[in-house]
């Protein structure tokens, strides 16, 4: 979601509760779009994070750290020139638009007391960070605007500071009935959702979205098309919205399927089904978490590009090497055929002559003794045919020997390879990234040398925690390290072991804790095996399970193979809605 004039009308709530009177001890820069600052405010500290980045801009108050610049950028020292242990008196926003403005008091160079101001611009790819005077004179900025960039407005020191533009937008508290109906009037061919974003000041997508299901509108439909009745509605709706988030913030994480999907200050009620919310007990705890969560994800994804494209390709590759395999020994299955011709054409020697292109025999074997049409080298003589039968038969023989060998290393290859990719599919965290990069290196695989950082023993980290509908610790490991940790560490000869039957997938272990096992739990677990695995999309999944004590691991296996017996098998169809039910356990393992 964007970073809205909605997200920050309730962050500068929470700001002037915080922040004002607190006096500005320390400012870092430790990136070139980002300042921290340190308030102190009686006897508690407050971190606050502004970021003009251009792909996540945003303002909140932080708990992490971050490590600072030996030497610290022009701009950070023109902050601390002029508001290092100043006073914040005031935080504002420009209408409902997205820039938030701190007010600070602090002494000039003849001692006077002035306030000057920091404007955090939350504007995409033209975000800004900008310090202006008492006069609203630019000091410094975090980005300087030339004219070649902007004939409205130049961001430079000495510059008058003038607001982004505004594009005769409103401020959305600031409207009544008629300025709603002359809005209606100038955007007829324009839809719900884009008039209210183009409309009003600082109103992002999902707002303008919620504003129309809270109508009983589509968002997709243009203006035109709304009834007088519907206007009505679309009116009320705004004002039903508007009114919500005067008062008290709903700071919350959207996610579906465990996937996080947008964040809120207010309560989305279009995005109640099929969804669930995590709420916040502050507005900057909630972007903290979700700017976290977020940028976690893009890093996980950008590293695990090239491995997850490796792995593909070597897939792929073994594949197509199977599948020729498969025709080979279809080939050479063929081969029985050559005995036969030699054989007949032997019982048929003194008959047959050197010259002949075909020979019509009968054929001994067949219970009916029908004629079979052999071919013949004319070159050759009936016993040289014969011999030239034999050799071809036994080459194929003998090629059929080595092609069983060569199609089961291939298949155990796709598998172990289906394993690494379904360890990235379940994977979320970086260490687990790094155990299964950890782990194609040290394979067959890898052709390259490895670094003295590649040879380190990896530490395993925490396989995923559930609790069944009756109590007992279900155990699922999200790649092979973590389910050779599983199989080998965890487990006692009574508790269930678990694995989806002949696919690669977690292995799953239920813990007995010298209780009997019910076949509720088995269930649950069952669903778990079958969804963190390669048939996770199927119905009727066959999962096998077993007392833990007939699970064995072989010397010098691969990491996540084991052998087992006395499996019995059950079917079920995992689901995400199943899964999701199942309550999550966060421990240090």
């Amino acid at each position: 979601m964007a970073y809205d004039g909605v997200t920050l009308y309730h962050l500068i709530k929470e700001f002037k509760v915080l922040l004002i009177g607190g006096r500005i001890r320390k400012i870092y820069q430790p990136e070139t779009d980002e300042i921290r600052m340190l308030v102190n405010v009686g006897k508690e500290n407050h971190h606050v994070l502004l970021s003009a980045n251009a792909s996540n801009p945003m303002a909140y108050l932080t708990k992490t750290k971050k490590e600072n610049p030996s030497a610290p950028p022009s701009f950070c020292m023109v902050l601390r020139k002029y508001i290092l242990n100043g006073t914040i008196v005031d935080i504002t926003q420009h209408e409902t638009d997205r820039v938030l403005e701190i007010s600070i008091s602090s002494k000039n160079e003849f001692n006077d007391t002035v306030v000057r101001k920091l404007l955090v611009e939350i504007m995409g790819r033209n975000s800004n960070i900008i310090l202006v005077d008492e006069s609203h004179k630019i000091l410094d900025s975090m980005k300087k605007v030339g004219s070649t960039s902007s004939r409205y407005r130049q961001i430079l020191p000495g510059r008058d500071y003038i607001y982004p533009p505004e594009n005769n937008r409103l401020n959305f508290l600031k409207f009544d009935t008629d300025s709603f109906n002359n809005i209606l009037l100038l955007n007829q061919d324009v839809t719900v959702e884009k008039t209210c974003i183009q409309a009003f000041l600082g109103i992002s997508p999902a707002i303008a979205r919620e504003i129309a299901f809270r109508s009983g509108i589509n968002p997709n439909s243009s203006i035109s098309e709304l009834s007088k009745k519907q206007e009505q509605y679309f009116y009320e709706g705004f004002c039903q919205v508007i009114d919500s988030f005067k008062e008290n913030a709903y700071p919350n994480i959207i996610y579906q399927n465990r996937s996080m999907v947008d964040f809120s200050t207010i309560d989305l009620h279009h995005l109640r089904e099929d969804y669930h919310h995590e709420t916040y007990s502050s507005v900057s705890e909630m972007l903290e978490d979700y700017y976290y969560k977020r940028d976690k994800a893009i890093r996980f994804k950008t590293r695990s590009a090239n491995l997850r494209h490796q792995l593909d390709t070597l897939l792929k590759k073994n594949v197509k090497k199977l599948k020729n395999l498969h025709l080979d020994e279809e080939s050479s299955h063929k081969s029985e055929k050559y005995k036969l011709y030699g054989d007949l054409i032997t019982a048929n020697i003194y008959a047959l002559e050197k010259g002949q292109e075909t020979a019509t025999l009968i054929n001994y074997y067949d219970p009916d003794c029908q004629s079979i049409e052999v071919p013949l080298k004319v070159n050759r003589t009936p016993a040289q045919n014969a011999q030239s039968y034999y050799k071809k038969y036994n080459k194929s023989k003998i090629a059929l020997q080595h092609l069983s060998g060569y199609i089961k290393e291939t298949e155990d290859k796709i598998y172990y390879l289906e394993s690494l990719i379904n360890g990235l599919d379940q994977s979320t965290e970086l260490d687990e990234l790094d155990e299964i990069r950890h782990e194609f290196l040290h394979s067959e695989f890898n052709k390259k040398a490895l670094s003295k950082e590649d040879k380190k023993k990896q530490t395993p980290s925490k396989p995923l925690h559930y609790l069944s509908s009756e109590g007992f610790h279900i155990f699922v490991g999200k790649n092979n390290y973590q389910n050779d940790y599983i199989s080998t560490k965890m487990g006692k000869d009574e508790d269930c072991w678990l694995h989806v039957k002949d696919a690669p997938g977690s292995h799953v272990l239920i813990m007995a804790n010298g209780r009997f096992i019910p076949e509720k739990t088995v269930l649950e677990a069952g669903v778990l095996a079958a969804f963190y695995s390669k048939s996770k999309n199927s119905s009727n999944v066959p999962v096998d399970y077993l007392e833990f004590k007939y699970l064995k691991k072989p010397s010098k296996a691969k990491p996540g193979m084991v052998i087992f017996t006395n499996q019995n098998t059950m079917y079920v169809t995992p689901s995400q809605d199943a899964v999701d039910a199942m309550e999550i356990v966060v421990d240090n393992i």
